[in-house]
């Protein structure tokens, strides 16, 4: 006959519970307010200077306020040799949407303005992922260090990384639950602060766990391939997930 487990096991198991609504209350109430990286469609012209991000159906005023870099950057991307006035071209840019602030002129047609802060280049000439690129997105574990993971092995509950609105991510280790915060820098990437459940895991759950805890906690390069697979690269362990996302 089993053993009850001890009290100090449910305890940490409702604590680690806890963390986990904090968790994400938090990166809800904070994402909001730093820079963002989009991919969109950007607009040059006499009387049109707008970027429409590719995550939603609004489209925003370049604000003034960006740096003449900046601009000059755009101007660059934008003028496609032989390409017809006024056409919108694929770029990649970091900055901060406001939909609050009053707009003139022009500006006062479009859905708010965009404060660019960073031009990465062309969609199809740069690697760097964007916010766009993950969120209400969800990969399964394919391989760890090439090496594929068996739904056998891990009674079909593979590990997952779910991506919600402001890049709060949850999902499994193959045993607990964890979650938190999506964190993009440069080529980087981590899950900060990252809260999981404590339930006791068995192997081989338990040293896969350890292992993508580490990775996923620290930073790391991402990189989303031609295949839509999502690779984590922390120089000593390479985390491979495939796209799953969740059937409407």
């Amino acid at each position: 006959m089993s053993r009850p487990l001890p009290v100090w096991h449910w305890v940490g198991a409702i604590i680690s519970f806890l963390l986990l609504l904090v968790s994400a209350a938090t990166a809800s109430s904070g994402a909001g307010s730093g820079l963002l990286r989009y991919r969109g469609e950007y607009t040059y012209g006499h009387e049109v200077r707008s970027f429409c991000p590719a995550i939603n159906s609004q489209c925003y005023w370049v604000d003034a306020a960006s740096s003449k870099a900046v601009r000059a950057a755009l101007g660059e991307l934008a003028a496609i040799p032989g390409a017809e006035p006024y056409r919108a071209v694929c770029v990649v840019i970091e900055g901060r949407i406001d939909r609050e602030s009053k707009r003139d002129g022009f500006a006062a047609d479009y859905d708010g303005l965009i404060l660019i802060t960073r031009v990465f280049g062309r969609c199809n000439e740069t690697d760097i992922v964007t916010q766009g690129d993950l969120q209400h997105h969800r990969w399964i574990l394919h391989s760890v260090d090439d090496k594929p993971v068996g739904s056998g092995a891990m009674n079909d509950l593979l590990p997952e990384l779910d991506f919600g609105q402001l890049m709060t991510v949850t999902g499994n280790t193959g045993c607990n639950r964890f979650s938190g915060r999506a964190i993009l820098r440069d080529d980087f990437f981590r899950i900060a602060p990252l809260a999981s459940t404590h339930r006791l895991c068995a192997p081989p759950r338990n040293e896969l766990e350890v292992t993508l805890l580490q990775v996923l906690g620290n930073e790391s390069r991402i990189i989303i391939g031609d295949d839509r697979q999502l690779v984590l690269d922390a120089g000593h362990t390479k985390l491979r997930f495939r796209l799953s996302d969740w059937k409407k």
